[in-house]
């Protein structure tokens, strides 16, 4: 019997660490079985004593990163970190790292190169596996390595980047919709880099990555994700909008909405500024196309036919980064995941 894909819930560090954690000890009391925390120092609480301060107050859902970088984080400080966290939470720690995003752009740094990421994840599971590692001519390792294994998860939806976490993650973290062509075309280079590293694809958690609203309202739908799908062509998603029927061309900053447009303050704002370049029927689409975002039988649904094409997990969040999901938990915990999970 196969194993039933798990859910996890996307609880950015917006208020204080108490709070967090009171939201994660939530999550876990409604069935998601990971929690996972954002990192961007200018928008949110530092992730790593946030999520000890989770670890603190659950004793079963695991606690993950997701995500965050090499470059405002070295690997031996992520590395460190994770190690740390795991001695709070033992057996429950997951490091999800990415390329940079909302934390790096202020700075002036650019995103990881490829090359780099092989490098720093290499680094990394040599290091939570007390081995050795050469720095400036010296060998270094950690003074206290945790005891069992941290699965590290990449974040990628560039082909190049899928074939890495293919080849060398535990598992991968990827927006490629709902509609199965997309989701296979999309584990088709997981599973290339998998062979790469001598494996198959059923040795790695495929989670799925979606913004998630239950709701009847067509009009509210559009407003949540209309931002998305600008933010989304101004990082390099053109390729996949155009899977969708989506055509645009934004430019690479809207001004007046702090900080970006896919983590707004102001999110009524960032709508009406996408709205130049996405109307209702587009916005629609897309949310159609990579959102569970409609009535809770739709959500089900999208979920049922994600897991057939080979998904092992889901990353769920709401819109905000300024808010706790407590709409979500409610909405998915009480109804959407129970449905899923009494139909399999």
């Amino acid at each position: 019997m196969s194993v039933p894909p798990t859910f996890g819930l996307r609880i950015p560090p917006c208020r204080s660490a108490t709070e967090v954690a009171e939201c994660v000890h939530r999550a876990e009391t409604a069935g998601f079985d990971i929690a996972w925390l954002p990192d961007s120092q200018f928008i949110w609480r530092d992730v790593w004593a946030t999520l000890a301060m989770a670890a603190t107050t659950t004793s079963t859902i695991k606690l993950g990163t997701c995500v965050t970088n090499f470059e405002t984080r070295h690997p031996s400080v992520t590395a460190a970190a994770a190690a740390t966290l795991d001695e709070l939470a033992p057996g429950r720690v997951i490091l999800g790292v990415g390329t940079g995003d909302s934390s790096i752009k202020p700075l002036g740094l650019k995103p990881t190169r490829l090359g780099h990421m092989r490098d720093h994840l290499e680094t990394t599971r040599a290091l939570l596996a007390g081995e050795a590692v050469a720095y400036d001519g010296r060998s270094m390792r950690l003074d206290a390595p945790p005891n069992g294994d941290v699965p590290i998860y990449l974040a990628a939806n560039a082909p190049k980047a899928l074939a890495l976490a293919g080849e060398l993650c535990d598992g991968v973290i990827f927006l490629a919709g709902f509609r199965p062509e997309l989701l296979e075309a999309t584990l088709g280079r997981v599973s290339a880099g998998a062979m790469c590293g001598g494996r198959s694809l059923a040795e790695l958690d495929v989670c799925v990555g979606t913004i998630c609203h239950v709701t009847d309202d067509s009009r509210e739908a559009a407003q949540l994700v209309r931002p998305y799908v600008v933010a989304m062509a101004q990082t390099g998603g053109a390729d996949a909008l155009r899977k969708a029927g989506i055509e645009i061309d934004p430019p690479r900053v809207v001004a007046g909405i702090y900080p970006d447009l896919s983590h707004a303050k102001d999110w009524d704002a960032a709508s009406r500024a996408a709205e130049g370049w996405v109307d209702d029927e587009t916005a629609l689409r897309f949310a159609d196309a990579y959102c569970l975002i409609g009535p809770a039988d739709a959500c089900v649904e999208r979920l049922r036919v994600a897991a057939k094409a080979g998904a092992t997990s889901f990353y769920v969040r709401h819109v905000s980064s300024y808010t706790l999901p407590d709409d979500v938990l409610q909405a998915f915990g009480a109804d959407v995941i129970p449905r899923f999970r009494e139909g399999e």
